[in-house]
Order: structure tokens, then C-alpha cells, then sequence
């Protein structure tokens, strides 16, 4: 669920009685291209900074037509995982977030929801990372955490998404172990295919930031 570590409190909604003047230095000293703009607590639109650069400053932003008559936001029930999922979907760099009333609570940052997800997934402990292609099919979370372990090792942490253009999930796998002999041996033996794998020490900041970019740039 997104919690309170979550929630930007820091970045204050815009309000309709803001001049589109106001907004846009908001944004650009923030480096931002969107907020939410919020009446009474409540979601009412968003502002992008692209819709509103040509405009007269002087304008009221309640005069201005806005982001879209649908408006985006995530909830507090929700998972990490689904809002990032709704980010990426609409390619959006923050969404409002609001109670199970509709009440305006703060601002989710993707930014920020790919950092609490890297380090729940333990990107940062020390390990390796293998990458496996399967059939949808033939995906069984608890047989390949069972194949891992019969190798002495432990998955600290896993995310999966679809191949475009495939019939094929890609599994990155965080394990507790840099050894990888017979990790590998393993899965080759049960029909598992190994696409990639990081497990030098040495190579251990390059092998974060490409989970990392990973993390950023995939569709969930």
C-alpha cells in the first residue's frame, strides 16, 4: 500500500485562483512539468507546463482549459507496484493522491516510487542478478525459488515483465550470493533459460545502476 514514505507533502498543489505566471515559475523552479490543481481539497485538474507557456501570465488558471475531463490519481490502498504500472501507462511524472473519500492527500513522484521499490527489492545488498526468459506457462514463482535454493542460494528479491513482440516474461532475479557456478548449472538443467547475468564484485555499481535503469524505463 502507499504509505506516508511515500506521499510528497513538500510539493504544494496549485489552486484555480493561481495566474498561470505563478504556476509556470513553480514548475520551472521545481523542475517540474505537471501538478495537480486542487479546489477545497479536492482534485479538480492538472497543469502542464506546456499547455500554459503561451499563455498570458496574468491569466487565472481557472480560466485556462486544462489537462483532460478524466483525471488520473492513484489511492492510498493501492500497491506501489499498480501505481507505478498507472504512471508508466500514462507516461505521467507524478499523480495526486487521494483518500477512499476523494479527498486531495498529497503528490506521488514516479521518481520516488522506483526508489522504494529498488530498495525493497534489495538492489542495493550485496549479490547477483540473474535474468531469465520463460513461457507464460511455464512460470511457477515457487519451482524456480526451489531450483535456486537447491543451489545453496536465496532470492532476495524478483520483478517480471512481458517481452513485447514475444511470448516471453523476463524475470530479474536478486540473489543473496555472488557465486554463480551452480546457480547457473541448475537452471540449465531444469530447461531454464539464462539470458544474463552480473555477479563480479567488482562490477557491482554497474551491475545496480542497469537494474536501476531497468526499474526506471520498463513497462509493468
Amino acid at each position: 500500500m502507499i504509505s506516508d514514505l511515500h506521499i510528497n507533502y513538500e510539493l504544494e498543489p496549485l489552486s484555480p485562483e493561481d495566474t498561470v505566471g505563478y504556476a509556470l515559475e513553480r514548475m520551472n523552479s521545481l523542475h517540474l512539468d505537471l501538478l495537480p490543481l486542487v479546489h477545497k481539497n479536492h482534485l479538480v485538474n492538472y497543469v502542464n507546463i506546456y499547455d500554459i507557456e503561451k499563455i498570458d501570465k496574468e491569466s487565472l488558471l481557472s480560466e485556462v482549459p486544462l489537462f483532460a475531463s478524466v483525471l488520473p490519481f492513484v489511492t492510498l490502498n493501492q500497491h506501489l507496484l499498480n501505481a507505478l504500472s498507472h504512471l508508466k501507462t500514462l507516461k505521467l511524472s507524478l499523480m495526486a493522491v487521494l483518500d477512499e473519500k476523494g479527498t486531495y492527500v498529497g503528490i506521488l513522484k514516479t521518481s520516488d516510487v522506483v526508489m522504494a521499490l529498488s530498495e525493497s527489492l534489495s538492489i542495493k545488498s550485496a549479490g547477483s542478478i540473474i535474468v531469465i526468459r520463460v513461457r507464460p506457462a511455464d512460470y511457477s514463482v515457487s519451482d524456480i525459488s526451489r531450483i535456486i535454493e537447491y543451489s545453496d542460494a536465496k532470492i532476495l528479491g524478483f520483478i517480471t515483465f512481458e517481452i513485447e513482440a514475444t511470448n516471453e516474461i523476463e524475470i530479474h532475479m536478486k540473489l543473496n550470493t555472488t557465486s554463480l557456478k551452480n546457480v547457473l548449472a541448475t537452471l540449465e538443467r531444469y530447461d531454464y533459460r539464462v539470458v544474463q547475468y552480473f555477479n563480479r564484485e567488482d562490477l557491482t555499481d554497474d551491475m545496480d545502476s542497469r537494474y536501476e535503469n531497468l526499474m526506471k524505463y520498463m513497462d509493468i
